[in-house]
């Protein structure tokens, strides 16, 4: 018995470099275990009915098992893992009695372990250097027959896919959320929180707000399309929003900036087949007057303190439509007591009453007494239903004006 394909003992210190920068640019934390990884060796044991199997990854002079079954432990020295010539040849390696393979008969795993039989596929990132392997190994010689051959490569691509893709989408998914306001915003009788849930690992939703010589510019956007490619376009749109903050606290008529911005953006929207929804707005502070611009929106609510619920929208389109389409603003006067929800049309999937949507939605801003619960009451919505869309909502509440003293508490010291 012997092994399949001959290769190197080691990478030159190029591509050793290459590799190592290709491991740390996955961002995973290697010293602990993670389910997705223990799940494919889990079952790579069942299907292949061996003793032990492993998602292994070098780091410097360590192999690490984010992922196996039937190991001793998640660490060994890299020098005394079988997997370091899978790494060196970037190639499937099966090894059918190690005992006789001079490269591994020497090694702890065939010494102490009693591991015969051996069989590897590289895993790679996207620019083809290898970043982990995927390994079934046994206590007895064997053979792979075509048919678990074609499995182990199944299950190797599987490893591959939640190695390198899946960690792409975690780390996006990430940044996504670190460029969202990082907390909510108070200011005298103001309160201003907002909440994004993707319907995918990332989404095409965005929101953003800022308070700046006493007034708060926010907005809420919502690409067509949902995952990678919608966030990628909402991130454009939402730097390109971000660039008119200054102009719009200073005064500035909303329907200027926003057509500034939608003129910048009409050939990359062009070119991605997009288009955007937009609600952006700027509130006084001083004195409750809200300037907005409904880009073919029409999802914003005011719930006044008796209940009353006032649709805030406009005709205009969304952005990317036509190229020479300009928008206009509208304007609406605040009161203490007053709150503002503006949201995207996931929202609308969690509510019953799809004709008079505005009512159970309304209502539901009505029974939260703040920012902060009713945002949770949303989120407690999007798990009880499972969206279709994106989830995303910024709320504003105007405190009420306190209660005007009565003769005797105006006598009271």
């Amino acid at each position: 018995m012997g092994s399949t394909t001959a290769m190197p003992h080691a990478l030159d210190a190029a591509q050793e470099g290459r590799r190592q920068r290709a491991v740390e640019s996955l961002g995973l934390q290697l010293d602990r275990p993670e389910e997705r990884f223990d799940r494919i060796a889990r079952l790579a044991h069942l299907v292949f009915d061996v003793p032990m199997s492993s998602v292994t990854v070098l780091d410097g002079d360590r192999a690490l098992f984010p992922g196996m079954y039937g190991l001793p432990g998640r660490e060994l020295p890299r020098v005394d893992c079988l997997c370091d010539e899978t790494h060196a040849g970037g190639a499937l390696l099966i090894v059918e009695d190690a005992s006789l393979d001079e490269r591994f008969a020497h090694l702890p795993a065939v010494t102490d372990l009693g591991i015969r039989f051996y069989a590897a596929q590289p895993i790679l990132d996207p620019a083809g250097n290898v970043v982990g392997t995927f390994a079934i190994y046994d206590t007895r010689p064997r053979r792979l027959d075509a048919e678990r051959l074609t499995a182990f490569d199944d299950m190797a691509a599987w490893a591959q896919q939640e190695l390198v893709a899946s960690t792409e989408m975690t780390q996006a998914t990430w940044v996504q959320s670190s460029m969202l306001p990082a907390r909510a915003l108070s200011s005298d009788s103001w309160t201003i929180n907002g909440m994004c849930l993707p319907s995918l690992a990332v989404g095409g939703d965005f929101y953003d707000y800022g308070i700046a010589q006493g007034v708060a510019h926010l907005g809420l956007g919502d690409v067509m399309g949902k995952g990678t490619g919608a966030a990628l376009v909402g991130a454009g749109v939402r730097s390109a929003l971000r660039g008119t903050h200054s102009a719009v606290v200073a005064g500035v008529d909303l329907g200027v900036t926003v057509t500034q911005v939608a003129r910048s953006l009409m050939a990359d929207l062009e070119r991605t087949e997009s288009f955007v929804t937009l609600f952006e707005a700027a509130i006084d502070l001083d004195d409750g007057y809200l300037r907005y611009v409904d880009a073919g929106s029409g999802l914003c609510l005011v719930v006044r303190p008796d209940g009353e619920v006032v649709r805030l929208g406009g005709s205009d389109a969304p952005i990317g439509v036509l190229p020479d389409d300009h928008w206009g603003e509208l304007d609406v006067q605040l009161e203490p007591g007053d709150r503002v929800l503006m949201f995207s049309d996931g929202l609308l999937d969690l509510v019953d009453e799809q004709v008079r949507w505005w009512e159970p939605i309304g209502a539901l801003v009505a029974a939260h007494d703040d920012v902060n619960s009713l945002l949770a009451g949303i989120a407690l919505l999007a798990r009880e239903r499972t969206p279709l869309d994106d989830v995303t909502a910024v709320a504003v509440y105007y405190a009420p004006s306190p209660a005007p003293l009565s003769p005797s508490q105006e006598d009271s010291p």
